[in-house]
């Protein structure tokens, strides 16, 4: 048993070197997502063994927070990849981070949304900004930058598998 830890390590170490060929890393990630059974973690997001973590920001006079300390400054609405031609998605701070540079970004698991045999009661009301979504989030987390936020939202569990969520956007 110690000479599997041993030898685990050992590989866990190398996939963290600089010089690890890609085609060895991303078969670190397959290991991640097979032994782990979890792609929730920040390093397969990051990719680096340690990071500086914070539980909250004030970005702009918003405070912004991690799940874990604040759920409801944690709710969000951010553009994808920062591209502002593109829908608004909800999501919730999983965690908030550092990079080598300095700069601040948020780990989020995006809202899922409903499945194509569920209604949404609010589609019809297009000037209230309120959507039904799953209450359920993806696995995978993705990376937004605060600039990229576009406000938090308010979030009403109204089922076991359902929610409804407000924009609490000021424009």
């Amino acid at each position: 048993m110690l000479l599997s830890y041993i030898k685990a390590a050992r590989l866990r170490r190398w996939l963290a070197r600089p010089d690890c060929p890609p085609a060895i890393q991303e078969c670190g990630v397959l290991f991640d997502r097979v032994f782990n059974k979890s792609a929730t973690n920040l390093y397969t997001l990051i990719r680096r063994r340690t990071a500086v973590l914070r539980a909250t920001l004030k970005f702009d006079g918003v405070i912004y927070s991690k799940a874990s300390t604040h759920l409801g400054n944690s709710q969000i609405f951010f553009y994808p990849r920062g591209d502002r031609s593109l829908t608004p998605v909800a999501a919730s701070i999983k965690y908030i981070y550092s990079t080598l540079t300095g700069e601040l970004l948020f780990a989020v698991q995006r809202h899922i949304p409903l499945d194509h045999h569920t209604v949404d009661p609010f589609s019809m009301y297009p000037y209230f900004p309120a959507k039904l979504y799953s209450t359920d989030f993806e696995t995978r987390l993705e990376n937004a930058k605060v600039s990229w936020v576009v406000s938090h939202f308010a979030r009403w569990r109204v089922s076991d598998r359902h929610a409804v969520i407000l924009s609490l956007s000021r424009d």
